[in-house]
């Protein structure tokens, strides 16, 4: 056992659809009750023992990615009732009225497909007909599902397929082509997906009145941070900082490394800005420091509550927890 954060990134319920990996309400208590809200550190706290090499084993910390407005409207109040408080950690590009596509495609998917099966399967019809069809043929001819994101065990082979696509054959550039004119295929708007799917400068100014403490995440999310030069790193961070830092009223001390893309500069950008504490989006172990700490995704969670309820009853599942 080794101190780490707990990943959440969607929630549903109320205007907030069901989609691949979203969670309710009460699947979030439940996993509260199932890891002890007596080991959930404060923000603040954690803060405090992290920086200072003070972190016991047990010791667990939740964490919030992309300021999505379902954390908000879904995950807060539980968070409430157990008087507890949480890192969130915003990409603030959409401060600036610039259409963050990731959420934006993530919301087409579960607004107009009824399965990912369903998506993925017009996604590669739909990627035949493109330019790249011959570059996507040829890189899947030697395509290993089963080592790409192996880290993920919660992914499928279709997941990691996709996404093997995505970001090692389309790119950062080729991939908003195709997915724009998917989109545009199904008579949709990207600015219709915006609605709803971000907080507001305000709620993370309540937030952060609240106890909890807003981070880092990048300006624009970009699926390969660690790939970009490193004048690039440093502009995403400090646009990040100065608009975190001009919302919240404080400088921010704490950031999770977008996608899990990072080098030695980006952690050298982060020290520049005066970060204190990182986190990575999976449980692998260094040794790593204070920039660099580890993260269990809810999924993984869920998965071993699942087992755990199945061993004290056969009859039991997570249907069960809802």
């Amino acid at each position: 056992m080794v101190p780490h954060g707990i990943m959440f990134h969607h929630f549903h319920g109320g205007r907030h659809r069901p989609g691949q990996g979203s969670i309710s309400s009460r699947q979030f208590e439940d996993l509260i009750r199932f890891v002890g809200p007596q080991r959930l550190l404060s923000a603040d706290e954690w803060l405090v023992r992290a920086a200072a090499d003070r972190l016991d084993a047990q010791d667990v910390c939740l964490t919030f990615d992309d300021n999505l407005r379902c954390q908000h409207d879904v995950a807060l109040p539980v968070l409430r009732d157990y008087n507890l408080t949480a890192f969130w950690f915003v990409a603030t590009s959409v401060f600036c009225g610039r259409l963050e596509r990731l959420e934006l495609y993530r919301a087409f998917r579960t607004r107009y497909f009824e399965s990912m099966d369903d998506f993925y399967a017009e996604f590669f019809r739909f990627l035949a007909t493109s330019p790249a069809a011959e570059d996507v043929e040829e890189a899947l001819i030697d395509f290993a599902p089963e080592r790409y994101l192996a880290e993920f065990p919660f992914y499928t082979e279709a997941d990691r397929r996709f996404r093997f696509v995505r970001d090692e054959v389309l790119g950062p550039r080729r991939y908003p082509q195709v997915m724009d004119a998917l989109v545009a295929s199904r008579g949709v708007s990207l600015e219709s997906l915006a609605a709803d799917l971000w907080m507001t400068p305000e709620q993370l100014r309540r937030l952060d009145a609240d106890g909890h403490r807003i981070g880092l995440h990048s300006h624009t999310h970009p699926t390969r941070l660690a790939e970009l030069p490193i004048e690039r790193q440093r502009q995403e961070y400090r646009d990040n900082f100065t608009m975190l830092s001009s919302i919240v009223g404080r400088a921010p001390a704490a950031v999770s490394h977008p996608c899990n893309s990072y080098n030695a500069a980006t952690l050298d950008v982060l020290r520049e800005l005066g970060i204190r504490v990182g986190f990575r989006a999976n449980m692998r172990q260094g040794p790593f420091g204070a920039l660099e700490l580890p993260r269990e995704d809810h999924a993984n969670l869920l998965a071993e509550m699942q087992a755990c309820a199945s061993r004290r009853s056969p009859a039991t599942s997570l249907a069960t927890l809802r």
